[in-house]
């Protein structure tokens, strides 16, 4: 007897959608048809927008969806989004070090009268 773990599954890249939603993406990402997968993946948006309703208080919504659905797609999904789509750069680089200044020693403290 096979069973299906998610251990054993493709890792998704935002969980908070589902494995669903990322089955749908890797779905349309085999349509070859272009008018077809603009269709399946404005559904898509839509069922995003449904499930995180949320993510409706930011101010441009929309173009987050847009952004998320591309993320799920790993960058590869070749349609004609609304928006440009986010660079694959932007979120595998390393954020700048933070400098702290040294804080050791800089009070008195009230043992030093």
């Amino acid at each position: 007897m096979n069973y299906d773990y998610n251990t054993q599954r493709k890792s998704m890249a935002l969980p908070e959608y589902g494995r669903n939603v990322q089955k749908m993406v890797d779905h349309i990402k085999t349509i070859e048809d272009r008018e077809e997968r603009n269709r399946a993946a404005k559904t898509i948006i839509q069922i995003m927008g449904n499930l995180n309703p949320q993510i409706r208080d930011t101010g441009d919504f929309k173009h987050k969806l847009w952004d998320h659905l591309a993320i799920i797609a790993d960058f590869n999904l070749d349609i004609d989004s609304p928006y440009p789509p986010p660079e694959r750069e932007r979120f595998t680089e390393k954020p700048r070090k933070v400098p702290y200044p040294c804080l050791l020693y800089t009070s008195p403290s009230p043992r030093d009268s």
